[in-house]
């Protein structure tokens, strides 16, 4: 595969065709020159756009009608070419409003027999013939430019399936009823699946040394039939599409990046320098978001992506990359720390979604955010992983709220607690997907049914829980369970009922009724390396923020994990992640916070310095200095831990450890 640098700009085109002066501006001296002005050593540009025009001279499509210049595309290859700047090219596949116009019989049609239309944009099916116009599309492409890497975006089916004509007569050749919610999602993941394979090949047959990178909306699912991992096989390198403020927020691109950075393959991550979301004209980001939101994929070693969108003159904006500049700049100087390097994680977190009765439709994913967003809070180092992963490499495990176990699942992680693993779960997790009971040996509970209310109460018993945590009965603000310990187990905590559930015949002040007396069954058991939660705290925590759920887990994991690869100070809005490099260690430190400033938009407009900022590394260093300037920091010997001092972190700062 040819290299994909670090820097990258995705530059969008999707240009109407009632504009007429498209391209009038271009130079392709000046646009060369400002992307290396800002540092941008790879961009990927466009051939032909969600409108469905082509801006390059082609007898398979149609050019846009307003394009004042013969091959745009040919020419920006030339000049990025001449200028040493790696080159991807950009096409569209489900959204093409010129096809959809000429081919009303290729659309895709919603199972209520509407057809699928979202933000304008009309849906065209890859089940139908105009898979084979793509295909000479592609081929066009690969025949007439040189470039290194292809972004096939909008490869996607609805997620509730196609029933166009196509699509049914599929469906009944392989034997799938379409009235079937799971059978048509089965259908539009293999047809996703059957498209991807046939347009690698071509591009393989043509130069296999080419990245190619199939764009959709996709999720993370244990389903062995939605996993990630089938589509990884047509993929060359993965680039996550996470603009926080246009839709995706903060946690998206943390909670698919731990997922993806121990599966083997190449990553890139997108941001925006839009204000909000793709096509913002006149949007610009603030400058310490557009750092921030840089600088937490840099550090995990995954390359950078800008999205920006071409004016249809076609000159690219001078405070837009005098933006990306500034930020590219300080990424630029840390690079040879953050290439290379590989993820040192204590933790894994299991995904639930698509392990229970919800199959291969799946759920939310708000069990597994809200254990990252813990993990994250504490400043611990984690993985998101599944069933086909090797577990043997973590100290711990979590198992959010609802991981239903295979057979395989159960052998592994038996073999986990054989080998001295640890266990934290909750709530569903750790029943047989087939019986509904507890999958594994001295497991700490034997049965479980559901609370017969809406909310109960958990209450602490006294000195058994850990610390932070006051004699009171907390609100479990997400049904609880009533669970059967087993011998072996210690309670922590118990479940406390309410009088009765709030409904319009009974109720008692503005919320939920208070709480009455203890129910008998535990909130929380432990074992000497389980410790199980009889209610959904890491969806609560995701869904409420009640920090006490966030302590509860602290606790638990110092009970299981005393010895985590990092210890400091930091407070809870600080991300940390820790690298290694070689015989090096690089512990990553960033403080940007995010404040809900408008409706549906997180704000990042100031950087909040940290002071004393104290950080242990599990492991006995010889130095450790801070990068890219290499200034030393004292540093001193803790037990199995050596510590440094950083006097301030001003939004961001990184530390190298050095064994010698």
């Amino acid at each position: 595969m040819k290299p994909i640098p670090f820097r990258d700009v995705h530059l969008d085109f999707h240009t109407s065709e009632y504009i007429k002066d498209v391209g009038v501006d271009f130079d392709p001296e000046e646009f060369a020159r400002t992307l290396i002005d800002a540092h941008v050593n790879t961009i990927c540009i466009f051939a032909r756009c969600h409108h469905g025009y082509c801006y390059y001279p082609t007898k398979v499509g149609v050019v846009h009608p307003g394009l004042k210049r013969r091959d745009l595309l040919g020419e920006m290859i030339e000049a990025l070419k001449a200028h040493n700047i790696s080159v991807g090219v950009y096409t569209t596949v489900a959204w093409d409003e010129l096809n959809a116009r000429l081919h009303p019989e290729w659309r895709q049609i919603k199972p209520d027999k509407n057809f699928v239309e979202t933000g304008y944009w009309k849906w065209l099916c890859l089940n139908s013939p105009y898979a084979d116009w793509v295909e000479a599309h592609v081929r066009e492409l690969l025949s007439n430019y040189q470039f290194d890497r292809f972004f096939i975006d909008i490869v996607m089916q609805w997620f509730d399936g196609c029933i166009c004509d196509y699509c049914l007569s599929d469906m009944e050749k392989n034997g799938l009823n379409p009235e079937n919610p799971s059978e048509r999602r089965l259908q539009a993941i293999r047809v996703q699946r059957r498209f991807m394979k046939r347009m690698k090949s071509i591009i393989e047959e043509y130069d296999p040394e080419i990245a190619v990178y199939f764009n959709r909306s996709w999720t993370l699912s244990a389903h062995p039939e939605a996993n990630l991992r089938e589509d990884l096989k047509y993929y060359s390198y993965v680039s996550i599409e996470s603009l926080p403020t246009g839709g995706w927020g903060y946690n998206h691109f943390p909670l698919m990046a731990h997922y993806l950075m121990n599966k083997n393959i190449p990553l890139q991550s997108l941001t925006g320098r839009f204000h909000k979301s793709w096509g913002d004209f006149g949007g610009l980001k603030n400058r310490v978001a557009l750092e921030y939101e840089c600088l937490r994929v840099a550090v995990r070693g995954i390359r950078i992506g800008v999205g920006d969108q071409l004016h249809p003159r076609g000159r690219l904006d001078p405070a837009t990359y005098k933006l990306i500049g500034h930020v590219y700049g300080q990424i630029e100087r840390l690079e040879p720390w953050l290439i290379d390097t590989e993820p040192v994680a204590d933790i894994g977190i299991l995904i639930a979604n698509g392990t229970g009765p919800e199959g291969i439709l799946g759920t939310d994913l708000n069990s597994e955010e809200g254990a990252m967003r813990i993990l994250m809070e504490l400043g611990h180092q984690f993985l998101i992983v599944d069933e086909w992963d090797d577990l043997s490499k973590f100290k711990l495990l979590i198992l959010p709220d609802h991981v239903y176990l295979s057979e395989n699942l159960t052998d592994k992680l038996g073999r986990f607690l054989k080998n001295r693993g640890r266990i934290i779960a909750s709530y569903f997790s750790g029943l047989m997907q087939k019986t509904n009971e507890p999958a594994l040996r001295n497991w700490p509970i034997q049965s479980i049914r559901r609370s017969r209310y809406s909310l109960n109460y958990l209450r602490p018993v006294r000195d058994k829980v850990g610390l932070d945590i006051e004699e009171y009965d907390y609100a479990l603000y997400e049904p609880a369970a009533y669970v059967e310990a087993t011998s072996e187990a210690e309670t922590l905590a118990k479940v406390v009922e309410p009088y009765f559930d709030r409904t319009a015949a009974h109720f008692c002040s503005h919320r939920q009724t208070p709480p009455d007396k203890d129910s008998g069954y535990p909130a929380i058991v432990r074992t000497a390396n389980i410790v199980y939660f009889a209610f959904p705290i890491f969806r609560a925590y995701k869904l409420h923020g009640f920090s006490i759920y966030k302590i509860l887990v602290r606790n638990a994991i110092n009970y299981l994990m005393p010895e985590p690869v990092l210890k400091h100070n930091l407070p809870s809005t600080a991300e940390v992640v820790v690298r290694r490099q070689k015989d090096s260690y690089i512990v990553h430190i960033l403080h940007y916070v995010p404040q809900r400033r408008a409706e549906g938009i997180d704000i990042i407009e100031d950087v909040l310095p940290i002071n004393d900022v104290k950080i242990a590394l599990h492991g006995h260093f010889e130095r450790a200095y801070l990068i890219p300037e290499k200034y030393e920091l004292k540093t001193e010997r803790l037990e199995n831990y050596t510590s440094a001092t950083i006097p301030t972190v001003k939004g961001h700062a990184h530390v190298v450890f050095e064994i010698s």
